[in-house]
C-alpha cells in the first residue's frame, strides 16, 4: 500500500478496528488508535501488540488494511 493510503486509515474520523496484512502473512490486529503511530511520511508504521511489545513495520511491506466488521470476501 502507498503511504498515503495508510494514512487515510489512520486519519478517519470515525474510528474502526482493522487487521493490517503484511507481505510475509502475517496480521495485525489494530483494536484501538493509541495502539498505533506513524512516522511523519507514513512510510514506518509503529504498532503496540497485546503483549506490550513494539513492532515497527516499512509500510511497503502491508498489503491490505481491512475493517475488521467487514464481511468476509468470497
Amino acid at each position: 500500500m502507498k503511504p498515503s493510503e495508510i494514512i487515510n486509515v489512520f486519519e478517519r474520523e470515525q474510528f474502526v478496528p482493522y487487521d493490517l496484512r503484511t507481505s510475509d502473512g502475517r496480521v495485525y490486529r489494530v483494536s484501538h488508535p493509541d495502539f498505533v503511530h506513524r512516522s511523519k511520511d507514513g512510510t514506518i508504521i509503529y504498532l503496540q501488540t497485546d503483549d506490550d511489545r513494539l513492532q515497527r513495520i516499512d509500510s511497503s511491506h502491508v498489503v491490505v488494511i481491512e475493517d475488521v466488521n467487514a464481511p468476509a470476501r468470497a
